[in-house]
């Protein structure tokens, strides 16, 4: 094992974007190990199943259809809800063992996201929509990028969060410096499903970056970063530059495939500015910006080694938290 703990830790993780997902179409996805087929019901509402009928074993992906709020299997024509109950071709319920395993699925911000637990345990808390917390009014659309087969883990993607010294070392920024110390709850067994944020960890910290690449040279741009990591699946940035009068927030959806491979999912979105072509031009930097940044971490994560007790240097980061933080999201 390359890693001291499981492949797939417990929590909220990406399966495709709201768009990918749609009405009156079954699409099937991979993610832990196996394959789950997605569809919305009559209301809009993503629902996840197990992709292989547990009749006689049809993929529901291949053939199946929406009908109402269930699919309907291909082979024999027995439906299935969102909830994994089975209804006979005839109209009458299934028997408790035609039932199939479903998955608790939920709109996030332009992203599909399911509960991932290894024992089958329910949801402990809900994942945190942004655009409920900040309004959805003001803000430009959601800009994507979707990085596939990258070997990786959760853990390992999301510590970047708080090394502090690589943003240095790997994406040239300069002056780095904690704002607010970094801040943990959990854990998620304790959760209470009714608040919102359930364990979440937070820091901040402000940097500074030359501007030569943006046709500024000789400047340079101090930001705030106020990052939240809500579980293992689910970080999110938002990044205040008051040289630009400029806020974005990002997204880094990282979801297990299988027990080597990764799908990582950036998304972007910026305060919109009083100037529409403003929005469009530095909207697009940004974005590209970020992009670049993720990529450049991908030749180190993908040949790192896990350094169990690493031999931790001035600077680096409350890397030895987060770790402690990370073992509540195992069962």
């Amino acid at each position: 094992m390359r890693y001291p703990f499981s492949s797939y830790p417990i929590g909220w993780f990406a399966i495709g974007l709201e768009d990918e997902i749609k009405r009156s179409e079954v699409t099937t996805v991979t993610a832990f190990g196996e394959e789950l087929i997605a569809f919305r019901d009559e209301a809009g509402a993503p629902q996840v199943l197990a992709a292989h009928c547990p009749h006689l074993g049809a993929h529901l992906g291949h053939g199946g259809t929406v009908v109402g709020d269930c699919v309907r299997c291909p082979f024999h024509g027995i439906s299935f809800n969102g909830r994994g109950d089975a209804r006979l071709p005839d109209g009458s319920p299934g028997q408790k063992t035609l039932k199939t395993r479903a998955w608790h699925a939920r709109d996030v911000d332009g992203a599909v996201m399911i509960w991932f637990h290894p024992d089958g345990g329910e949801p402990a808390y809900e994942p945190v929509r942004y655009f409920d917390l900040r309004g959805e009014d003001g803000w430009t659309p959601m800009q994507w990028h979707t990085w596939r087969g990258l070997k990786a883990h959760p853990q390992e993607t999301s510590e970047n969060s708080v090394d502090l010294l690589h943003f240095s070392a790997v994406h040239g920024y300069e002056d780095v410096a904690i704002v607010d110390d970094l801040k943990a709850s959990g854990p998620v067994e304790a959760a209470d499903a009714r608040v919102a944020e359930g364990p979440v960890l937070r820091i901040a910290y402000q940097m500074t970056r030359k501007l030569d690449s943006v046709g500024m040279p000789g400047q340079s741009a101090k930001s705030v970063f106020r990052v939240r990591v809500h579980g293992l699946g689910h970080s999110v940035v938002e990044v205040t530059t008051p040289m630009f009068n400029t806020e974005f927030r990002t997204y880094v959806l990282c979801t297990p495939i299988n027990e080597h491979e990764v799908i990582l999912r950036g998304g972007g979105t910026m305060k919109e500015l009083p100037n529409a072509q403003m929005n469009e031009m530095i909207g697009g930097l940004f974005f590209k910006g970020f992009v670049d940044d993720v990529e450049q971490d991908f030749a180190i994560w993908e040949n790192k080694a896990y350094m169990e007790r690493p031999a931790l240097i001035a600077g680096d980061g409350p890397v030895g938290a987060y770790r402690k933080w990370c073992r509540q999201f195992y069962a």
